[in-house]
């Protein structure tokens, strides 16, 4: 018996719309091909009959009596239409109506969508409520929830989420009526939004529905068939659709899509029990809202990635000082493995090295793990193989006696055996959906064609065989291990005279260690030590007293916490291996000022960018260049009446010149000769914050990438940076 899948349901050629606006479709050169019958019920006199080939500028005249739509946008270029879209709103008899005009499918589009009245100050809710959204400390989606809920009036607003395996999840619920049964924390099955439906969501962000009782009106001068109507906001959404809402007790509803890195992350949906059409204005209240939103969960989860990777980063440096200085890797890496398995939260490793295997945790056996080598390398990809869900290869996962269910696997060095294995155990847990995740089918015509789901109540399984997943952050660390094992091999394989030239620059960061040990820790470590004999010695200090003394002493912690870290950074700005390449300062300049902005920045600072050419280097220090002399310009000015930053730059004879010249604090010339030794500050700049590595990055990263400094500075007048690319 023939069988029709949900996903193979054309969606964008149904052939209708809903009856609260009426469409025309025009060829490309101007002409009415195709319109809605509904178009009678909103524009009297008019003769159906006679409207196609009609151009659309002699239908405006002659039945709109609009002047405001300009046909000149149309022209034809390689054989294809290219159409200005085009956004007004009109008045059609006693009802304004919003027009908007597009090209799609070498066609032009006009929808007509009739406007309801507003009671409301949008411009100062939405103000209002993004303020609201940009300080949420957290969970930003139930807070987005509750403003839809308040402004559109909806029975029911809900977050989805789109899981691993494309199901989805409600995080985030706002019911208006009681009697609705909470969706809160359920499951809903792939097949409730199948493929076809996401690839709209994905560049067609709000999709909504009237009533889904009405029968819509029909397109009338062309095949349903041939029309696209994906890209029509008022078009009738799919029968399945329909009924799905019906079976589940509502009869509009509208929802937007969350677009998260250019990805379909979730949609937010709202029902409604009532037909209810929302108005143009509100919906795109909603995706600004939406888009705010969007924003701050980002930051949130770029806040917390950054607190991850600033201690993975940390551990890096230790492991690339501990494995290239030591002449054997295994015995150094074992050292690292509680470390290891806490940042990546894994129950249990497993190291393999020349046949040595180490093990720690929740571990299979020895004789087990070597037999299941050779199938974990056919299943890596790019020398890792990932899962949290073991049970899905049941070899391995019986021959490791269903203990383990999620697995990292690390291929360091297969000629030398030299592997990486990190074990999470079986988590069970019940799964709780909207109803049982099967689909249904109905017999119609001896054919098989999909039905929606008639049944939301809660149906409960428990899942066996998976562990936690391994998130994003996790995966980067284990590819970071990856390349920082596979680097050190091949410093260690490479002979006595590369090794060395490839250890000069470990040597200047180690070099740096011991300076800064030798002299700059030294009055930090003091404090602390004339503080700590002070309270040891004194057994009746006064309360004032001694809560100056152990204030001395986080200070000096904070100091010398503040100074390991620009070391960091320090060192790296001089061991970094590139290829030059074309970079466009353009592209991070705008985000370093705007982040130094509200940094720094006081009310009065003013920022002016001009012309900024391409330059040749490497993206990550030339960002790192302009960060830090941009900070300072920003900074050292905002203490200024009227403070002005300028950033420009010209093509000459030698190459491209940047300009960066502020009108702050200046710096003393005779200091100038030592602005780039590493800790050193001004004399002037000590109100500042700061850690007196800064201009030491800079000269480092100006002398690996061939650039050429200068610096002009005058005491309370201000400084210019230049810096000369070479050709």
């Amino acid at each position: 018996m023939k069988e029709i899948k949900c996903e193979d349901e054309k969606i964008g050629f149904l052939g209708k719309v809903q009856n609260i606006g009426f469409l025309l479709i025009f060829s490309s050169s101007g002409n009415l091909e195709a319109y809605s019958d509904n178009i009678e019920d909103f524009i009297g006199n008019i003769d159906p009959n006679h409207l196609i080939g009609i151009h659309y500028s002699e239908f405006f005249e002659r039945h709109l009596t609009y002047h405001g739509f300009d046909p000149s946008p149309v022209k034809h270029e390689h054989g294809r239409i290219e159409f200005q879209e085009f956004s007004d709103i009109l008045k059609i008899g006693n009802n304004e109506f919003y027009l908007n005009a597009y090209a799609s499918d070498d066609r032009i589009f006009m929808e007509f969508e009739i406007g309801m009245p507003q009671n409301i100050n949008l411009n100062r809710i939405l103000n209002q409520k993004i303020l609201e959204i940009q300080t949420a400390k957290n969970d930003p989606w139930t807070l987005l929830s509750n403003i839809l809920s308040k402004q559109l009036d909806v029975d029911r607003v809900m977050v989805y989420q789109f899981n691993e395996d494309k199901s989805g999840k409600v995080i985030a619920e706002t019911l208006r009526s009681p009697e609705l049964d909470s969706y809160l924390g359920l499951n809903y099955p792939e097949f409730d939004i199948p493929q076809q439906a996401r690839a709209l969501y994905r560049f067609k962000h709000c999709r909504f529905v009237v009533d889904c009782i009405s029968e819509g009106s029909s397109i009338l001068g062309l095949q349903s068939q041939d029309i696209d109507l994906s890209e029509v906001s008022i078009r009738r959404l799919s029968p399945i659709h329909l009924q799905y809402l019906k079976n589940g007790g509502f009869r509009s509803s509208i929802s937007f899509s969350i677009i998260i890195e250019g990805e379909l992350w979730g949609l937010v949906c709202c029902q409604h029990q009532e037909p209810m059409h929302i108005d143009l204005k509100i919906r795109d209240f909603c995706l600004l809202a939406i888009n705010f939103t969007n924003n701050k969960f980002q930051q949130l989860k770029d806040a917390s990635k950054l607190k991850y990777l600033q201690e993975v980063q940390k551990l890096e440096l230790l492991l690339k000082e501990k494995i290239l200085l030591k002449p054997y890797i295994f015995p150094e890496l074992k050292s690292f493995a509680p470390t290891l398995m806490r940042l990546l939260a894994s129950d249990g490793m497993a190291i393999v090295y020349d046949n040595t295997i180490y093990m720690e945790g929740l571990h299979p056996g020895k004789e087990v793990l070597r037999s299941q080598l050779q199938l974990l390398k056919g299943w890596a990809s790019e020398g890792l193989f990932i899962t949290h869900s073991l049970s899905s290869y049941s070899e391995i996962y019986e021959a490791f006696d269903k203990k383990i269910a999620g697995i990292s696997f690390v291929e360091i060095d297969s000629q030398s055996g030299f592997y990486i294995l990190f074990f999470r155990g079986e988590i069970v847990f019940e799964k709780v959906w909207a109803g049982k995740p099967e689909k249904n089918y109905i017999k119609e015509n001896g054919i098989l064609q999909p039905s929606p789901r008639t049944s939301f109540s809660k149906w409960k399984n428990i899942v066996h065989g998976t562990s936690s997943i391994w998130n994003t952050k996790e995966r980067h660390f284990i590819h970071r291990i990856r390349e920082i094992l596979r680097e050190s091999l091949l410093q260690k394989s490479s002979e006595i005279e590369s090794l060395n030239k490839q250890l000069i620059e470990t040597n200047n960061a180690l070099d740096t260690y011991a300076y800064t040990i030798s002299h700059d820790l030294k009055n930090p470590l003091s404090a602390i030590k004339v503080s700590t004999e002070f309270i040891q010695y004194r057994q009746d200090l006064k309360p004032e007293i001694l809560s100056k003394m152990t204030k001395n002493i986080l200070e000096s912690v904070n100091i010398i916490l503040n100074m390991l870290d620009k070391i960091h950074q320090f060192s790296k700005a001089s061991s970094f291996n590139y290829l030059k390449e074309i970079v466009e300062p353009e592209d991070f300049i705008p985000e370093i000022v705007e982040i130094n902005r509200h940094r720094f920045g006081s009310n009065n600072l003013q920022v002016r960018i001009n012309n900024l050419l391409p330059v040749q280097g490497e993206k990550i220090l030339l960002y790192q260049l302009f960060l830090n002399l941009i900070s300072n310009a920003i900074k050292y000015s905002s203490s200024v009446e009227q403070s002005l930053v300028v950033i420009e730059s010209h093509q000459t004879d030698n190459g491209v010149l940047y300009l960066i010249e502020d009108n702050g604090i200046g710096i003393d010339k005779q200091e100038l000769e030592s602005i780039y030794e590493i800790f050193k500050r001004m004399s002037n700049a000590q109100a500042f914050e700061g850690s007196g590595v800064g201009m030491a990055i800079v000269k480092r990263i100006t002398d690996k990438l061939g650039i050429d400094i200068t610096i002009k500075s005058k005491l309370n007048e201000g400084t210019v940076v230049k810096l000369l690319f070479p050709v």
